[in-house]
């Protein structure tokens, strides 16, 4: 499945993806992400990179992780 049409349900219980975020982007860990468990990878990505969340200087880092695994 592509990282983008993914949900943040399957990324978070399926994929590993707190692993990933405890290494990429732990200060994204404190938010309730529980309430985007409905939405695409793709919206919620491109929202925390915009709005200073996730630095862009990471955001291909985390991106090339997740396809990787």
């Amino acid at each position: 499945m592509d990282f983008r049409s993914m949900s943040v349900r399957d990324f978070f219980e399926v994929n590993g993806g707190r692993e990933l975020c405890e290494r990429f982007a732990p200060n994204l860990l404190k938010y309730p992400l529980k309430l985007f468990y409905k939405k695409s990878c793709g919206e919620i990505f491109d929202l925390v990179v915009n709005t200073g969340i996730v630095p862009e200087k990471n955001a291909a880092s985390i991106q090339a992780a997740v396809e990787a695994k």
